[in-house]
């Protein structure tokens, strides 16, 4: 079994319908005959058959189960492992699907019985009706998609794809593909007509909007009210899509699967999905599901408003306000009247609107405060403030928040403050370098055919935001001593109340970048055995030219980048006597697959001048006298196709500086098949 196995697709379904046993099995089952292997048998507990390499394994419980496939396509390991565990009281069913792979591929897409299961009931994920077909969206039903991109606990991306007057079946054509490709982690929604996406890009505005044959992707978290960064919602313009075809459709399709292999479950299922292991081994009985969801305490702790209120309350360093019992009315004396909430202790339901929300009621008091008697509902303040502040001020009080908490902690923290305004600098003068050289024809650009309008704004705005960065910063850490003082306050206060999770945490974070510059200041600022060189003007071309995919890309850049370091830090101390690719086929802990590094190039490559001129790198004298190497050795971040990110390096941790030089991460460069 290969030591270190690729995530490329994950879904979290949601299934309300019992049993779900049965229709999986049904559906996994006939996705097997179709790859020419048997379907599993009914009533059978514990199932496992080998047919030409592909091995099957399925466990059944009467509350769960798992099914896991492993095969070989073109040469790589690819395992499918579907779990599930069934509706009990206070947990609705749910099913996740992950595929993992020893190597790298371009066909990033749902395996083929998802499609089947979906249309068997009502599978959700987050709130959303995940489906396998595309859905029409008239002018009527403008509002309500609109009402979907913006809900808060939309977990998936939702393609939508613009109308093409002269070929409406083509249009129909790309959505389906899109659905089928993206089933159980995206959703895709065309438009009927012209005056359906007239009135959506009304609502949108001009920087949100789809149109001209092109489509757009829709991550979560989305208000089109306070929505600041628009190309975070991928664009792909009508003439690329033409020029492309499904080339361009696979590369929509990969950014949206790819963004959820690496996405951590949600808790409650996470929670479960433990147990469910326990049971299928034999650790737990059967019920073990039911019984810890029945014995989870239900806590106002645990809910989004109190979460928002203990965290103002930390920035104010305050403490929590006593909790006041009920009070009783005296013998012979009528009820006593309570402020009026609306049933389970929340406030009124109120019609939000796009764009625009509405300021909640303040709760209304029946009567006078008792002495020694709070004047309102702390329970139901806690809510209405947290409904304020996440339909109104969201995005700016969590960018201010996000800032002073961060600079409240120790100097790693404060760090990584100072690597977003490095990247976000970086991006800035990515853009003004795209703007120059759009004119020159550099084929990394031609998804942005439609847009060089908006290109100069965007350089701005960056600028902008840049500035405020570095003033919010400068005031941050001003603070930071007082911040300080009142967490380990509350800390304090939090521990003697016997709830200490609310302040102390378990472990350092595990830094996760958002873009490829990110991951290279990461880099710089953590690996001591890897030196990052002069690379990030081609970084940050793949930044901005392909948002959605940058974020899986950079997660994978950083795995590899930590993979060097901890292969440079043992064979400096001679510990480990391979090169890196061994390193990669080894037990140790810190690998990546051995399918995505390759140690030379090729005879053409390197005895062309053109071709190896351009794998010239900088590196210190006393590593070569001329000062530059030819780096052959590279890691594939993505193995075929356009873009194909690489990461070019020269091993020098067996000589005088025991270090990992890495010269290039950025798009393929030129060989004989991409000049």
């Amino acid at each position: 079994m290969p030591p270190n196995m690729n995530p490329v697709y994950q879904a979290v379904l949601r299934d309300r319908t019992a049993p779900i046993s049965l229709r999986l099995r049904r559906t996994f089952g006939d996705w097997l005959v179709a790859k020419g292997l048997p379907a599993p048998g009914a009533g059978k507990p514990s199932q496992e058959f080998e047919t030409d390499g592909a091995r099957v394994r399925l466990d059944r419980k009467p509350d769960c189960g798992r099914y896991v496939l492993e095969e070989t396509r073109g040469g790589r390991l690819v395992r499918t492992r579907v779990t599930y565990a069934e509706s009990v009281p206070g947990m609705t069913g749910w099913v996740v699907v992950r595929v993992e792979e020893d190597g790298e591929t371009d066909a990033w897409q749902a395996p083929g019985f998802v499609q089947a299961y979906l249309r068997t009931a009502r599978i959700t994920d987050g709130a959303v009706h995940l489906t396998d077909t595309a859905d029409a969206v008239d002018e009527g039903d403008v509002h309500r998609l609109v009402h979907l991109l913006s809900q808060r606990d939309r977990r998936v991306a939702v393609i939508v794809v613009s109308v093409v007057p002269h070929d409406p079946q083509g249009a129909r054509t790309r959505a389906e593909h899109l659905a089928d490709a993206v089933a159980g982690v995206g959703v895709v929604v065309r438009f009927a007509d012209l005056r359906a996406q007239g009135r959506f890009n009304e609502a949108m505005g001009s920087d949100l909007g789809v149109f001209g044959g092109g489509l757009r992707t829709y991550v979560a978290d989305f208000d089109p009210a306070t929505e600041s960064y628009p190309y975070r919602h991928r664009p792909m313009g009508g003439p690329t899509i033409r020029k492309q075809g499904e080339q361009a459709l696979a590369l929509v399709a990969g950014g949206v699967v790819g963004e959820t292999s690496r996405r951590p479950l949600p808790d409650d299922v996470q929670r479960t999905y433990r147990i469910v292991s326990r049971v299928l081994a034999g650790k737990a009985q059967i019920g073990a599901i039911a019984e810890a969801v029945a014995s989870r305490p239900v806590s106002a702790d645990s809910g989004p408003g109190e979460k928002l209120r203990r965290w103002m309350l930390a920035m104010n360093g305050r403490p929590a306000p006593e909790v006041i019992p009920p009070r009783v009315a005296p013998p012979g004396a009528g009820p006593v009247a309570e402020p009026a909430v609306e049933p389970g202790g929340g406030v009124p339901d109120r019609e939000v609107h796009v764009a625009t929300v509405a300021a909640p009621e303040p709760a209304v008091i029946t009567q006078p405060p008792q002495p020694g008697q709070s004047a309102f509902d702390m329970g139901e303040f806690a809510q209405t403030v947290a409904d304020v502040v996440a339909g109104k001020m969201r995005g700016e009080l969590e960018a201010a928040l996000d800032l002073a908490a961060a600079s409240a902690g120790n100097g790693s923290e404060n760090g990584e403050i100072l690597r977003r305004m490095r990247t976000l600098g970086a991006h800035v003068e990515g853009l003004r370098d795209l703007i120059a050289v759009r004119q020159g024809g550099d084929p990394l650009l031609a998804e942005a055919e439609d847009e060089s309008d908006r290109l100069a704004g965007e350089v701005d705005r960056l600028r902008t935001e840049h500035e405020i960065l570095q003033q919010e910063y400068a005031e941050a850490v001003s603070g930071a001593r007082k911040l300080e003082e009142r967490v380990r306050w509350l800390e304090a206060r939090l521990a003697e109340a016997g709830q200490p999770a609310f302040g102390l945490t378990s472990g350092e974070p595990s830094p996760e970048p958002a873009s490829l510059m990110d991951a290279l200041n990461l880099a710089r600022e953590t690996l001591v055995h890897v030196e990052i060189g002069d690379t990030d003007a081609e970084a940050t071309k793949l930044d901005l030219a392909y948002p959605t995919l940058a974020r899986a890309w950079a997660a994978k850049t950083w795995d590899a980048l930590r993979a060097l370091d901890a292969f440079a830090q043992a064979r400096s101390a001679g510990e480990f006597a391979g090169g890196f690719f061994d390193w990669c086929r080894s037990a140790a802990r810190l690998t990546i697959p051995a399918g995505m590094v390759a140690m030379s190039e090729s005879r053409t490559v390197t005895t062309n001048g053109k071709y190896s001129a351009r794998r010239m790198f900088a590196v210190p004298q006393e590593v070569h006298p001329s000062g530059k190497v030819l780096m052959e050795a590279h890691i594939k971040i993505r193995k075929g196709g356009h873009p194909a990110p690489r990461i070019h390096f020269h091993d020098d941790s067996g000589g005088s500086t025991g270090k990992i030089w890495v010269g290039h991460v950025g798009d393929h460069l030129p060989n004989t098949h991409t000049n």
